[in-house]
This record gives structure tokens, sequence and C-alpha cells, in this order.
């Protein structure tokens, strides 16, 4: 690639970029132009290219402002990479940046025009893509064109703020846009974008608009304040939302209409000034959504509007929860409606409601409220502790008669005998259910407890018919302890319904919970959540995962125990109308229950559950694979009964997890073995799984696996030992070597080998080739068998770390989730245990969220921890199980003057550059006078160091070959001393 410089001030240079573009090339040079654009203000810029090349304002971002007022300042149909630059346009109708048909990589720009105007538009099949950007004032417009922005701010536009039209495909991702006079991202005219990790504010409509038959994917983002509604879907086009938090909307939240369809899942809407969810002449399906604080209604359903609810909860609505309106038809699964002012559920005239399994407590007047003409279907709903009974034959004036199916069980709070209908259970009979606990795969333990306990229950009940006492009370709550994946969280949801089907709690509804649900970093908080998910499980069943996580403090201030001595009081004031099921470890369950002297009476019951036999395994994973259309051949269910006996089952294995990932692992292979044939599979051959198909030494839990290809293994030694310096390093890791072949050996033997740790802590300044040797760690343990795919996923603090309780844990489980058969590479892992500046810092859960990952999947991740020596203590200090999960830390220590030689060699012979003596010698000096300054930056300043040569070595033969010079071969690969001395 040819290098042409601009500068206003050096000789010999070009004046502007357009002088640069439009210079001779040289008849047989390099195809392509890297034009390098020293440090400045560029007035009255105004081009449009069709040829590729490379603009970079060679003092960094920032440093280099391109000023137009043409309708383009840059407009570009070729391929073009723009690297740090300010373009800015002042024309009424201008653009700063203009593509069509090319493709353009935008990297740390900033783009600014009049606010009225369009500031960076790709249109006419333009790929384009804005990584790290900054746009002002002016909008961004995708036009039947197609791209990624990622990283990029967008503020300050008059208007729409993001536009994507006419059948664009374009991802958004972690974009922040602010202040839209319109709204925030408009989605139209047949566009297909993903929107995610978006934080849109301030918007003067919408903050995301989705119509005209476009079809939006927008998950992980947050919409604050919008000064309409939040999120818009209209005009016959299709969105589906997960995982999003919305606040404070001037009207809806939410707002379906004229066509539009919305699949929501995991939405929580907070304050909107009107209603939460409103569907008209639409169709929404809303699934695990909260909608907390309503200026109106919770959720409405309107004139032709069709809407699914399903699993969420509304609470605090200044008006009706849930509001189904004429012609409206609406459909309330699992859900809990509390705290309205007015009604909880209400339908008007002839409108269409179905509630089934929902909780309808504390309203201000009647928990349901029907219109004698409405169709009102209802089915295991518990409506009590409301201001006024329930009404579901209201009058209007034209007196039609009631369509009522099935008339709710309205619970009166002081009513002690108020016994359960079949239909709260799921309408199945206790002695059903208990069938369908027998039919579950292993577990004659759990069951022989469990029916043991439905006897006694029974009995009590026969007792209480026949008017005798009912006999000593039954202890209900209960430990549930053993390793994960043996099927607690299903055993809880069954005894749930079981005991509804009793009469012995009133829904039988399994609310679940951990800690994050329960625990608060304000004072004060944690008895509030704690009280409140209580109050969600009366009538029915609280589970709480992971329980023994509130006994272990994680900070000073930590509340856990505040969460603990809270349930107690809780289990003693309500102990009808809950029952505690408590899950973990066997051992930490221990732990949890001596937490509260009042806990182990209360708790007095432990059902332990064992770790599932191979055969159990081999069952589980059969039933997996009949449930989904596949076989397992003979010789594959072989393969597995040996593979699961010869998996050592500690306190982390995956039981049921694992078997299922044998499985999904499985049906990969086969898809991939078959897209190699020629002739399409039958349907016999697609159903059955082969033994070949089985990755069961390795899957993503190889610790023992065979070495894959020696050759690799030894490709990636060299590149390791090939590294400058790093002696204690690679001492280490070929220590870390030699222990897995001497288990490998000792478990050939028949001998005790314990399984590889491969966890560790890079320690040493930036720049001495920490995430360079974590990368070739990987490749070498997955060349080993150790690792199944070793890929590398880097990880900061911001990629771990959320903005609201509970958002941490989902980030970090993510990531970690990316990594899942290779290395986690988390850079300044100390910045997890320093707080960032506010008074809700997430760091510290985000280390106890990987602490956990780091022992369920010990078998399928290595997790490398890099920062300064010095602060690393203190991360491995923010959590007791941290600092015994690594095996051991690995000091990078700053690079000499010769290392730093070595390196600067290198990357100039990589490029074909030439370092004579006399250069060495003069970069020798410099560095040893500049010692302090590259004991900081090391490698990287180095790095640095070389481009700087590599840009003054073209200046200097440019400046030759416009006074006329015949460059040779030599002077264009030869650094002089001059180059390397900045």
């Amino acid at each position: 690639m040819l290098r042409l410089v601009v500068s206003q001030t050096s000789p010999g240079a070009y004046r502007t970029v357009l002088d640069a573009l439009q210079a001779p090339a040289p008849p047989y040079g390099p195809s392509g132009r890297h034009i390098l654009v020293e440090p400045g203000h560029y007035p009255n810029t105004g081009f449009r290219s069709s040829g590729d090349f490379v603009l970079t304002a060679v003092g960094g971002p920032g440093s280099v402002t391109l000023d137009g007022a043409t309708d383009a300042t840059i407009e570009l149909t070729g391929n073009v990479t723009l690297q740090g630059l300010i373009v800015r346009n002042w024309s009424a109708e201008g653009a700063a940046l203009d593509v069509s048909e090319g493709s353009v990589l935008a990297e740390q720009c900033e783009f600014v025009s009049r606010a009225e105007t369009v500031a960076v538009r790709g249109w006419g099949g333009a790929r384009l893509a804005l990584n790290g950007c900054r746009v002002q004032d002016g909008a961004v417009v995708y036009s039947a064109a197609s791209g990624i922005m990622e990283s990029t701010d967008v503020t300050g536009t008059d208007a729409n703020a993001v536009a994507l039209r006419k059948g664009s495909a374009v991802t958004v991702r972690s974009c922040r846009i602010e202040g839209a006079g319109g709204s925030g991202i408009w989605v139209t005219e047949g566009s297909k974008p993903l929107i995610e990790q978006c934080t849109i504010t301030g918007a003067g409509a919408a903050a995301v608009l989705v119509d005209d038959r476009a079809d939006a994917a927008i998950r992980n983002s947050a919409l604050h304040g919008s000064e309409r509604c939040s999120l818009v879907v209209r005009d016959n086009a299709t969105a589906v939302a997960e995982d999003c938090l919305i606040t404070d909307a001037a009207m809806e939240a939410v707002w379906v209409t004229a066509g539009g369809t919305l699949t929501g899942r995991r939405i929580r809407m907070e304050s909107p000034r009107r209603s939460g969810v409103a569907v008209e002449e639409g169709a929404g399906v809303f699934e695990d959504c909260e909608v907390l604080g309503p200026g109106k209604h919770g959720v409405v359903v309107g004139d032709k509007g069709r809407a699914t609810f399903v699993r969420g909860r509304v609470d605090g609505a200044k008006e009706i929860g849930i509001a189904v309106a004429e012609g409206g038809s609406g459909t309330v699964e699992a859900t809990t409606v509390t705290g309205s002012a007015l009604f909880g559920v209400s339908a008007d005239p002839r409108a269409e409601l179905s509630l089934r399994g929902c909780t309808v407590v504390e309203n201000g007047r009647a928990g349901v409220f029907a219109d004698v003409s409405a169709r009102v279907h209802m089915e295991g709903v518990t409506s009590e502790r409301n201001a006024a009974p329930d009404v579901l034959d209201f009058e209007t004036e034209s007196g039609e008669t009631a369509q009522v199916k099935e008339p709710v069980t309205v619970v009166d709070a002081g009513a002690a005998e108020a016994r359960a209908t079949p239909e709260q259970s799921g309408g199945a009979t206790a002695d059903v259910l208990l069938a369908e606990l027998d039919a579950m795969v292993g577990l004659a333990g759990v069951k022989r407890e469990i029916r043991k306990l439905t006897n006694l229950q029974k009995v009590a009940e026969q007792r209480r018919l026949a008017g005798l006492p009912p006999g000593p009370a039954i202890g209900r709550h209960m430990v549930f302890a053993g390793p994960p994946g043996t099927g607690k969280t299903t055993v809880a949801r069954l005894y749930g319904r079981i005991l509804a089907a009793l009469g012995v709690v009133d829904g039988g509804q399994v609310v679940e919970v951990s800690r994050s649900e329960l625990v608060s970093e304000n004072v004060g908080g944690t008895a509030l959540k704690t009280s409140g998910a209580f109050e969600r499980a009366k009538g029915g069943v609280l589970f709480i995962d992971e329980a023994y996580t509130l006994a272990r403090k994680t900070t000073g201030t930590d509340f856990g125990q505040e969460a603990i001595d809270t349930l107690v009081k809780l289990m003693e004031d309500h102990r009808d109308e809950v029952v505690v099921i408590a899950a973990g470890y066997s051992a930490e369950m221990r732990e949890f229950l001596a937490a509260n002297p009042g806990l182990k009476s209360r708790i007095s019951r432990t059902v332990e559950f064992e770790n599932y036999s191979p055969a159990e395994l081999l069952r589980i994973t059969e039933t997996q694979a009949e449930k989904d259309g596949y076989r397992l051949a003979d010789g594959t269910r072989d393969a597995i009964l040996e593979h699961f006996a010869s998996v050592k089952r500690d306190a982390s294995f995956g039981n049921g997890r694992a078997a299922r990932r044998v499985f999904e692992a499985a049906v990969e292979r086969q898809a991939q073995r078959f897209a190699d044939l020629e002739e399409l599979p039958s349907g016999e051959e697609l159903s059955l799984l082969l033994a070949e198909d089985l990755d069961v030494e390795t899957g993503l839990a190889a610790r023992f696996g065979k070495a894959r290809d020696s050759d690799q293994v030894a490709g990636v030694l060299g590149r390791l030992t090939a590294m400058t310096g790093l002696a204690e390093v690679k001492r280490e890791i070929s220590d870390l070597l030699d222990l897995l072949a001497s288990s490998r050996r000792r478990r050939d033997a028949g001998l005790e080998a314990e399984p590889f740790t491969g966890h560790l802590i890079f320690a040493g300044p930036p720049g001495t080739g920490k995430t360079t040797v974590a990368r070739l760690y990987g490749e070498l343990l997955a060349a080993l068998g150790v690792l199944a795919q070793g890929q590398v996923v880097e990880a900061a603090r911001m990629d771990l770390v959320g903005q609201y309780v509970g958002h941490t844990a989902q980030k970090t489980a993510e990531v970690f989730e990316r990594a899942r058969g290779g290395v986690l590479f988390i850079d300044e892992a100390y910045a997890l245990s320093r707080p960032a500046g506010s008074g809700h810092d997430f760091g510290q859960e985000a280390i106890d969220t990987l602490v956990k990952l780091m022992e369920d999947h010990r078998d399928e991740v290595i997790v490398i921890a890099a920062g300064y020596t010095s602060e690393m203590a203190g991360f491995l200090s923010a959590n007791p199980g941290l600092a015994s999960r690594f095996a051991r830390t690995l000091t990078f220590r700053p690079y000499d003057v010769d290392g730093l030689v070595a390196i600067f060699q290198g990357k100039a012979e990589a490029a074909d550059y030439l370092v004579p003596e006399p250069t060495r010698e003069a970069l020798t000096a410099h560095l040893e006078a500049a010692r302090d300054r590259y004991e900081e930056g090391n490698g990287r300043e180095v790095d640095k160091l070389f481009r700087s040569a590599v840009t003054a070595h073209a200046r200097r033969t440019e400046q030759l070959a416009n006074d006329g010079a015949e460059l040779t071969t030599e002077q264009l690969t030869t650094l002089l001393p001059e180059d390397v001395t900045p």
C-alpha cells in the first residue's frame, strides 16, 4: 500500500487529503493508499473518491479536523478505512460522511453536522461500519445499506438520531444515544436490525420506533426518559425485545398498534407516566415482564388488540393493573397484580379475558371487575386482601347476559379453612403428581422422602375431616442438598403442586429466587426485597437457589445475614402460608443452617440429591434424544456409558446438564458429518446418532483428553519460545505442561490423578505480552486436548459489570458462556474489586458470580486474570474462594532495553523494514534515555515508536521522491537513525 503524508507544515508533504488522493501512483507500485494526516485543522475539505485507501490521523483520535461546507465533506464509493478523524460539515443540508456502493470502516472518528441534517449517511448498497465513533448534532442514516454501529455515541439531533430505512440490515451494539429531538432509533421500510446493549436517553419521541413492515430485535438495552412512548411497534412491523429496562416514559413504556406485533421477554418497565403496556389493533406476547409504578394502568388491551402476559408482575398502578377494553382480548397466566389504586384486573363490555394461575392481591378496590357482557375465563386464580369483593356481573345499560365461564374463588384473608381447588395444582391429583415424580430418572432417595411427607399430609387431612386433632406439626420446609443438575428445581415445582393438590397450600406456585433477588446494597433494602419475594410466594413455595451464599459475607457492608434473619421471622409469622425450600451444595448448606439459631428448627428436613449413576445419565441422554427425534445406536450407548463411568463426579459435576451437553455436542458433530456428503441423508440417518458423533472424551470438559495435534503443539510452543524475554513465564508454563503430562500417565496407569487446574494470574505492567501469552496458552491447551476449542474471550470491567441489581450477574454469565471450551482473559481484573466511584458499584457481584461459574464449570473454562502485580493481591482477597481457584501467578517483568530493541526489530522484520547497526545504536540510546517511559508501557510504547518511525520514514522518502530522486529498494526498506528518534 502506497504511503502518503498530509501535513500543513512538513516540507514535501501534501497539503490536503484531496491532493494526496489525486497524486499519481507509481506504475508498478502497491495497490491502494495509506494517507497519514499529521495533526491540525484542515478547512475547506470536500472530496469524492471511488478509490481504496486508509486515512489515518497520525497523532491519534481527535488530532485532525477536516471541515467542509459542500454537500458532503467526505463522499466515498470505494473500500475505505477512516481512523481517528474529526469530520465536520457546516452546510445547511450537508453531510460529514456520505457512503454509497462502497465499504467503509470508521474507527474512533467524530462526525459533526448541523442539528437538522444527516451527519453520516450510508445508502445504495453501501456497507458502513462505525466503531468507537461519536456523531454530534446530525443524524446517522442507513438506507438500503448494511453494516454495524458499535460503541458509538449519537447526541444532539433535532430529529431522529438513527434511521434504518429501505430494507437495511444493521447491527447497533453498545451505542449511547442521547437527546434526540425525534426517535432515538427509527426502524422502517422493511429493515431488519439487531439492537443490543444500547442506552437511549431523553428521546423527544420514541426511544425505538419500529414501523412499516420492519423486523427488529432489541436485546439487553435500556430506554430512559422518552418524551412520548418508549418502545413503539406499529404499521405491520414485528419486533422482539428481550432483557430490556424501560424507565420514566412520558406516555406508555410499550405501545403496539396498527397491525404491529411484539414479543417481549424479561422487560422491566418502571414509572411510565401513563401505562406500562398498551396493545390496540396489534398483538403482543410478554413473558417474565414487570410493570412497576405506572401513572395510569399497568397493561391495557384496546380495541382489536390481542395480548398475552405470562409469568409477569404488575405492581403499584395508579388506576388499574390490567385493563381489557371493549373489543380487546387478553390472556394472563401465572402473573401477580398488586397495589393498584383501583381494580387489579378489569374487563369492559364485550372484552375477552382469560386468567390462569394468577395472584391478584392488595388492590384499592375489587381484585377482578368484569362487565356482565365480558367473556371471562378464570382458572386457579387467587384474589384476596383487596379492598372490595370481586365483581363479575357488573351491568351496563344494555343488560346483556354474563358469559363468565368459571368464577374465581375469592379467598378471605381471615378464612383459615380455605382450601385449594384441583385446578390450582394444574388439574392433577396428588397421586398423579407423585406418578410424575416417580417417572423422573433416578432420585430414589428423594422420591422416598417426598412420598413420606405426602403420606403424612394425607393422614393429617383425614384426621382433620374426622374431627380429630391433626397430630404433631409436620415440618414442610426443607433443604434440597446436592450438586447441580440433579433435579432440585424440578422436584421443588412438583412438590408445590402436590401440596396444593392436598390442600396444604392455596396456590402451589413456586417462586424461584437467589441471593440477588433477596439482598440489597442499601440499608433496609434487603428486608424489603426479601419480604417482597416471600409475599409473592404466599400460598405456594419459595425456592431459594444457592441459599448458602446468603451466609457468606462478601463485603464490609454485606446484608446476606439480614435476608436470613428476615426470612426466619417471616417463616414464623406466616408458618401456614408458605413452604420454604433452600437449595445448594451439601456442605455449604450446613453453613447456611448455622447462620441463625432459629433457622435449623424451622427447616428440619434435608433431602439429599445424589449424583446420577452412569446408567441414569445414559437414560437422561436417551430421553433428551427421544424428545428431539433422535435415537442412539448401540455403540453410541456403550460409549456414553463408558464415558460417564470414567468421569470423576465431584461437587462440581453437572449431572443432568452434563448429559444434555453430551447430546447437544453429538447433534452438532452429526450435522458436520452430513455437511460433507454430496447426497442428502435419509430420515433414518438423520435420526440416528453414531458413536463417531460423540465427543465424550473432550466436549467442553476435556481435562484428560489426548493431544489432538502434536505438530500444532510444537508450533505453538515454538511461537511462545520465540517471544522476547519472559523466561520466568515460559518456565512456569512448561511446569504446568509437565504436571498435565504426569497426570495423564498416572491416570493411564490406573492411579489417582488430580484434575488439571489451569486458572492463572498474569501479574505485571502493560505491554509485557500478557494478552499474547493468553492466546498462545488457549491454543496450546486446545491442541493438548485440555480445552475443547481454545478460543480466548477478552473482557474488562465494562464487559462484566452492569448498571442495576441483577444486571452484573447476567453480563458476567454471558461473557463466561462465550468462553466455554476456551480461555476467559480478564484484563485489569483488579478494577472489579475497586469501587467505581458511585454508591452502587457491582464489581464485587461480578467477582462472586465468577467464582461460582468457575466452580460449576471447572472443566470447561480456563480463567486468566491480569493486572499490575501490586493490585492483583487486592483482587484475590475480594472473595474467600478466589485465591484457591487460581493455580499460580505468572509474573511478567518489564523488558530491559535489549528486549525492547528485539521487539522493535521483530516488528520491523515482519513489516519488511531493515534496522542497520547505526539505527540500532540510536534506538538503544533513545530507549536508555527514556527508560522510565518504556518501563510503564513496555511493548505497547515500542509499538508506538515503531509506527512513528514508519511515518517518519514515509515522510523522508516521499520528500526525496518529490525532489526527483529515484528511490531504491534499500531506501524504501531501511530505517535511519533520524526515523527512530522522535
